[in-house]
């Protein structure tokens, strides 16, 4: 059986409503909308560069935003926004047939990006959960933890994610339901450019 490696936020779960509500928490100033916000950020647009242009934020300003940012990104009462995409828990389960499936995070905390994927039913559809916990890169963690082969996938929505599927030598698929369009995303030139995961099929 083949591996399938997923992101989780942008890729399995829709993230950006918790992204967005934190910013605008944070930034009581901005008048942003929603898309307004996620056409700068699937731009590659950092924070420090939109609270500099946008906002008149000086360095102290931006580091003490990016030191909160880390703080309360995966807390609770955030994280409650975050929703599956749809169809995702149904497409797991039929992989599971077919598949070995493993959910791979950059989350800090690996209790509660557990918690999160338990409480969609998730756990008993992937045969493991990796949690870097921003303690190593997502290649070191599956290059240690997993055995890959050239026809295994990694599927996720950041030019970080393709990258890191070449390091590994299997093939990749990038989508488009996170926090790139589909421009920057083809820059990293992926094996795959979906829609969303529902769209990776396999015979």
């Amino acid at each position: 059986m083949n591996n399938i490696f997923f992101d989780l936020d942008g890729t399995l779960l829709e993230s950006r409503p918790r992204l967005y509500r934190l910013f605008q928490y944070m930034v009581p100033s901005s008048r942003l909308s929603f898309d307004e916000y996620w056409e700068l950020k699937r731009n590659k647009i950092a924070h420090k560069e939109i609270l500099k242009d946008l906002f008149n934020y000086r360095q102290e300003d931006i580091s003490k935003f990016e030191e909160d940012w880390l703080k309360q990104i995966e807390l609770p009462e955030w994280l409650v926004w975050d929703e599956p995409f749809e169809g995702v828990s149904g497409y797991l389960g039929e992989l599971k047939n077919t598949h070995k499936v493993f959910i791979v995070t950059s989350r800090q905390s690996e209790k509660m990006a557990f918690d999160q994927i338990n409480k969609f039913g998730w756990l008993e559809l992937v045969d493991r959960v990796l949690v870097t916990g921003q303690v190593q890169e997502k290649y070191d963690l599956i290059k240690n933890e997993v055995k890959v082969g050239s026809e295994d996938w990694l599927v996720g929505d950041t030019g970080k994610d393709i990258q890191t599927g070449k390091q590994l030598g299997v093939k990749t698929a990038a989508v488009l339901s996170g926090f790139m369009n589909e421009e920057k995303l083809r820059g990293y030139n992926p094996d795959r450019i979906l829609k969303d995961v529902l769209e990776l099929k396999f015979k």
